[in-house]
């Protein structure tokens, strides 16, 4: 008679339960970084670091949970803005919600690859600094952006003030070096490129909500870019974590679009603003 034999395992499984805190905190995370244009690196980059996450490790895991969440946030932002182009005045800024994710795209795309491949950072010492005087020097921005603006009542801009900047050299060319610095601060940190262009637009009085969509679509192609590092050269991701926080990063990126519209534009700026100083107080 013959035997089958059928190994078993029951000393070991295939998902550790012990990572599910990480399912909240991806969670939270991204509807945070999806309601403010912030980037989840703002998030995860203090809370892996209190956890003792060794710091590459930090990095590749935060851009794959990015990959969830703000590609999720994205899709939220883009059905958003199909909506308010139905509803808006042939004038508005909103009528140019994909030709301004379009004009970011390939300047991001190359400050990622150049952060990754030619300037790369100085270590994690070098690292965390940078992000805490990023974050301080972002939070703060926004909060004068946001008192200047209130107190002026500056309306929002329009399509033909969209154009006079397009027109412009000057600003056409300082917004292609903010996306590329962003870009290559985001391959160090696994943010920065959606905090400079959402502050970006927000000086330039675009709608604020317009400003953090765009914000969100390109931190979206940004750690699309930078996770490939990861995949295939430096594996460096704990899909341990991902697992967990894949999910319910994608989640709340989705919950985060109509819990941002709960918030007038300054109270969403200001949420901003103290969420980004909270954190490099943490860090």
């Amino acid at each position: 008679m013959m035997h089958i034999f059928v190994p078993t395992c029951r000393d070991c499984t295939l998902i550790d339960l012990n990572y599910t805190p990480f399912l909240l905190l991806a969670l939270l995370g991204a509807i945070v970084a999806n309601a403010t244009g912030a980037g989840g690196g703002i998030v995860f980059v203090p809370a892996f670091k209190l956890l003792g996450i060794e710091h590459g490790s930090i990095i590749a895991t935060s851009f794959a949970i990015q990959c969830f969440g703000m590609t999720a946030g994205s899709i939220a932002w883009y059905r958003h803005a199909r909506s308010a182009q139905q509803q808006a005045a042939p004038s508005s800024a909103w009528n140019c919600y994909r030709t301004l994710c379009l004009f970011f795209m390939l300047p991001t795309i190359a400050g990622v690859v150049l952060g990754q491949t030619v300037l790369i950072s100085g270590g994690a010492t070098q690292t965390i600094s940078l992000f805490k005087g990023f974050s301080a020097f972002f939070g703060m921005a926004i909060l004068f952006t946001t008192y200047r603006l209130a107190k002026v009542m500056a309306p929002d801009l329009e399509t033909d003030g969209v154009a006079r900047i397009f027109d412009s050299l000057v600003l056409k060319t300082l917004l292609i070096c903010i996306a590329t610095i962003g870009g290559v601060i985001t391959a160090w940190l696994s943010v920065g490129v959606g905090e400079l262009i959402a502050i970006a637009l927000i000086l330039l009085r675009f709608p604020v909500r317009m400003a953090v969509g765009v914000a969100v679509t390109i931190s979206a192609v940004a750690v699309w870019v930078g996770v490939q590092k990861y995949l295939w050269v430096d594996q460096l991701i704990d899909f341990n974590i991902l697992v967990f926080a894949g999910p319910a990063a994608a989640i709340g990126g989705t919950l985060a679009r109509p819990i941002a519209s709960l918030l007038s534009p300054i109270q969403l700026k200001a949420a901003i603003a103290i969420w980004v100083l909270i954190s490099a107080v943490a860090m």
